[in-house]
């Protein structure tokens, strides 16, 4: 390594490596789950700090003009050679010190460690587009807020949202051109096998999604009957016959012969993708549709994060609003129209199972399972009491079976419930999960 000049520079430098040097030598290896969680928080953190500046130093050379003393193109360039990074890595960095420029607040969360560069990446997708880089710059401590309190998986799904709302017509235009541009090829290589590749917009990717996995879902559970057939209940994914990748063709293939022979089987169910759509935005496209001048946009929704902004679906597959809208009217896809809370129906105590309307109601109020950390998708997750159905055999002083009780739990955190876990959600949405100690998991 050559010598950095500054002395200041250099022995701060150093005294990080020697840290870094230290905490190898003395190796991560946690006691317990306790020191698990510290321990993934500090070296986050610790990465977190190297990161900013990582990108502080393109900013830097950027700014300086260094780079052009090597006869370097940019600091772009300059650093992917010196740092021997991937033309990606080097392009990644030099995004973010670009919008780093005009978002200090967010600059300084991360330079804190407060937020990652994935979500520094995310708020730096958004700002390079033009149409609402303003709009980004007035709301940039939003930003490094909402980047803070949510995971990522959610602050993305804010960010995208809210694009698509300030650049209404900018989404709607990709997504027609991804729409006029679909695509579906079939290709043979040199070695006799084929290759699949497509593409087309948000709403029929949605449907189709939909079908595959449905198909995909159909074709796992026939591998799990034959290891369980072979194996027993002691049958791991080991012994399944298929690989994913296998399965996942397989699915394709069937939907393939499926279509071709016109076959329905007797008493089938039908496949739908659920759109979930906030009323405003439902009501401000259909105004357009039919021909009225829809509300402009006001400040309040401009904001970000757009509160109760959603078009998407059951596991937040963002869908364009437009086309959501249009094929809704016409009877293409099931509309969800869901208000702020977000609760469709109330079945009271009358059934003691989340079935048809009540199970999706509840499925509406989350993409994910509700677990912190879990990313099942919220189609593959059950319907689950919040306050069990029964306290006794009698079911009296049990919880009522509606969408206020009731959260999307995946199979294995809905079993975890049962063992002293206990969870809730407070008014604002979120969810709180309290470990049998009485400690809550963050």
């Amino acid at each position: 390594m050559e010598t950095v000049c500054d002395p200041t520079r250099a022995e701060a430098l150093a005294a990080a490596i020697a840290a870094v040097d230290t905490l190898q030598r003395v190796g991560v290896a946690p006691d317990d789950v306790a020191e698990a969680r510290a321990l993934t928080v500090g070296v986050e953190t610790l990465g977190r700090k190297v990161q900013s500046v990582q990108i502080d130093l393109v900013a830097e050379i950027e700014r300086s003009g260094f780079h052009a003393g090597d006869g370097h193109a940019s600091a772009k360039v300059m650093v992917r050679h010196h740092a021997n990074l991937s033309t990606r890595e080097a392009a990644r960095r030099a995004a973010c010190a670009k919008a780093l420029r005009s978002l200090p607040t967010v600059g300084a969360a991360f330079a804190e460690g407060a937020i990652g560069r994935c979500q520094v990446e995310r708020i730096a997708r958004a700002h390079a587009n033009p149409r609402v880089r303003s709009a980004v710059e007035a709301n940039e401590a939003s930003f490094a807020t909402e980047a803070q309190t949510n995971t990522y998986r959610v602050f993305d799904q804010k960010v995208r949202e809210w694009v698509s709302l300030v650049d209404e017509d900018g989404t709607r235009d990709r997504d027609q051109a991804a729409h006029d541009k679909r695509d579906a090829r079939l290709h043979q290589n040199f070695d006799g096998g084929w290759e699949i590749t497509g593409r087309c917009g948000s709403l029929v990717g949605a449907e189709l999604w939909s079908i595959f996995q449905a198909q995909l879902k159909a074709e796992t559970l026939a591998d799990w009957d034959k290891a369980r057939a072979e194996h027993g209940d002691a049958a791991t994914t080991a012994d399944l016959p298929r690989t994913d990748a296998q399965r996942r063709f397989d699915a394709l293939e069937e939907i393939f012969r499926s279509a071709a022979a016109h076959h329905a089987s007797e008493g089938g169910s039908q496949v739908v993708t659920n759109v979930v759509i906030d009323q405003p935005t439902f009501e401000h496209i259909a105004a357009r549709l039919a021909g009225i001048d829809p509300t402009p946009v006001d400040d309040a929704r401009a904001t970000f994060p757009a509160a109760g902004r959603r078009c998407s679906t059951l596991d937040g597959h963002p869908i364009e609003p437009t086309a959501a809208v249009a094929n809704a009217l016409i009877g293409h896809v099931r509309r969800v129209v869901v208000g702020s809370d977000s609760v469709v129906i109330d079945l009271g105590r009358k059934s003691r199972l989340f079935t048809g309307p009540a199970a999706l109601a509840v499925k509406l109020s989350s993409t994910t399972c509700y677990w912190p950390g879990c990313h099942v998708p919220v189609t593959d997750c059950q319907s689950d009491h919040l306050t069990p159905w029964s306290t006794g055999r009698t079911g009296e002083g049990g919880g009522s079976t509606n969408p206020r009780n009731g959260g999307p739990a995946c199979g294995r955190h809905n079993r975890l419930r049962t063992h002293g876990y206990t969870t809730w959600r407070d008014p604002t949405g979120t969810w709180h999960i309290t470990r049998p100690d009485g400690t809550e998991i963050t």
